[in-house]
């Protein structure tokens, strides 16, 4: 009966030893990734309801969310994928490595875009008015071979609701560019 409790006990020993030992740094760095990942979308869900009118404007909440969002775009998303690209369990492709520029500028982009939503949360206090929404014959829309937009450039004079509609844009397109592909 001792002995079966010194099994026992070495067995509990290994296992918390082995549930207990660290992560290795790519699967922090992965971990990482999708914490911001799923943080981001969870905030652009946030902005997207109060658009839809599915949930009540508050511009603390807008902006809150549009802050998520840039605290986890442009030097931070980038420094996330330097190193261990393609490690087990993480979604990014490596052509983010040969495409090191083309990832770095769609995600300083992103960070444009969520500053743009966070200043029209503070204009915007109390309602999410016409100023804020895009219009009929908005010369920004364009189309499929409009001029695409250049964020640092025209944000500034978009309306919120576009910016939000590029930003999603923006993630769509390095998800298509630098995810990889389910086989």
């Amino acid at each position: 009966m001792k002995a079966f409790g010194l099994i026992l006990a070495g067995v509990t020993v290994l296992a918390f030893s082995a549930a207990s030992a660290p992560a290795s740094e790519p699967d922090i760095i992965v971990q990482q990734r999708q914490q911001d990942m799923k943080a981001m979308a969870n905030a652009a869900k946030t902005i997207d309801a109060m658009f839809k009118g599915s949930s009540p404007y508050n511009a603390k909440a807008f902006k809150d969310a549009a802050e998520t969002i840039g605290s986890h775009s442009g030097e931070r998303l980038s420094s996330l994928f330097d190193r261990s690209i393609a490690a087990p369990g993480s979604k990014a492709s490596a052509s983010i490595g040969p495409e090191r520029q083309k990832f770095d500028k769609l995600a300083a982009d992103l960070g444009v875009y969520a500053s743009a939503l966070s200043s029209a949360a503070d204009r915007n206090p109390d309602v999410l008015g016409p100023q804020m929404r895009m219009q009929a014959g908005d010369t920004m829309m364009g189309g499929p071979l409009a001029r695409k937009a250049n964020a640092d450039r025209d944000v500034r004079s978009m309306p919120a609701e576009h910016a939000f509609h590029l930003m999603l844009q923006t993630c769509t397109s390095c998800h298509a560019e630098f995810r990889a592909r389910a086989d």
